[in-house]
């Protein structure tokens, strides 16, 4: 009987459909914005594959035999329309960089911490109301991006990602954060905009590196004491919250240079910013400051200014 066709038929095919270049040796197969309904059953045979980017398709699952790209590193499938992603995503063991922002995942699979060396996923705009447990797991990951979803708690042992730099959880629907996030020493960013966080844990202080903490658009009433030890501090963002007072240990927060209170309940700063050399712009409008508080402010060289996000 006759073969099959061979992987070069096969590939010529597919080239000249989606006008591609693909070769038998590809490292990388670039399939962005190709109208894709599925994953091309012969990309899957491209065994020297590190890179598969996917975004922008019409994807609504991805192929439980992803598993045979063994040495794939990065995977990028941003903007499709998946719903869950395959658990033999799990056996490509050197997996680095996870892009699925813009999808309709509802959950992550369950053994997604045994990707060890994994340091980078990107899982914003999505449906995820939880995270695995095992995601902890991953003590290689550097940056996580988890912004408009439903996550409603954090995996109790999040502190296990030791390698985390940016933690990025912007809108979501976060009550409280877990004791462990103080173990998370090389944090430098921590993106918490637009949650629910009624209160911080006292471990916050133990965040050392943190340079840009972002708690605008929460329900916070009060912060710990510890946040004054929160040494590399430059950017703080409380704006949109319910804080009657603050700590007057903000005045040990030596590097900070931007302090944004707008719409709280403050009727006073409660520690002098003038005594806070780097201090260098602050935002109060809509809370209940006197008019010589305010005027102190100026006189200190502090520029009242909101600050310049990026949503």
């Amino acid at each position: 009987g006759e073969v099959g066709m061979g992987l070069a038929d096969e590939l010529a095919g597919l080239n000249a459909q989606l006008g591609t270049k693909l070769g038998e040796d590809a490292i990388e197969a670039d399939l962005e914005s190709l109208g894709l309904t599925e994953l091309p059953a012969v990309v899957l045979k491209l065994g020297q594959l590190t890179t598969l980017v996917l975004d922008g398709n019409r994807l609504v699952e991805l192929p439980e035999s992803l598993s045979d790209l063994s040495g794939l590193t990065e995977l990028h499938c941003r903007n499709n329309r998946l719903r869950q992603l395959p658990g033999g995503l799990c056996a490509c063991h050197r997996l680095e960089g996870l892009f699925f922002e813009g999808n309709q995942l509802s959950e992550l699979p369950e053994r997604l911490g045994v990707l060890g060396t994994l340091r980078g996923l990107e899982v914003s705009r999505n449906e995820l109301c939880r995270l695995p447990e095992s995601l902890t797991q991953c003590v290689e990951l550097e940056g996580l991006y988890c912004d408009h979803n439903r996550l409603e708690v954090l995996p109790p042992s999040l502190g296990h990602m030791i390698a985390l730099e940016e933690l990025s959880l912007r809108h979501n629907g976060l009550t409280a954060l877990p004791a462990s996030i103080g173990m998370l020493e090389r944090l430098r960013e921590l993106r918490l905009s637009h949650n629910r966080l009624a209160a911080l844990p006292v471990e916050i202080g133990l965040l050392t590196a943190v340079k840009g903490l972002f708690l605008d658009h929460n329900r916070l009433s009060s912060l710990p004491a510890e946040i004054g030890n929160m040494a590399s501090l430059e950017d703080c963002n409380l704006e949109n919250n319910k804080l009657k007072s603050l700590p007057g240990t903000v005045v040990d927060l030596a590097n900070l240079k931007g302090l944004y209170l707008e719409n709280n309940q403050l009727d006073t700063l409660g520690f002098v910013p003038a005594k806070m050399a780097g201090l260098r712009r602050m935002s109060i409008a809509g809370n209940g400051l006197s008019n010589a508080e305010t005027a102190s402010l100026e006189a200190a060289g502090i520029e009242l200014k909101r600050p310049t996000m990026k949503e």
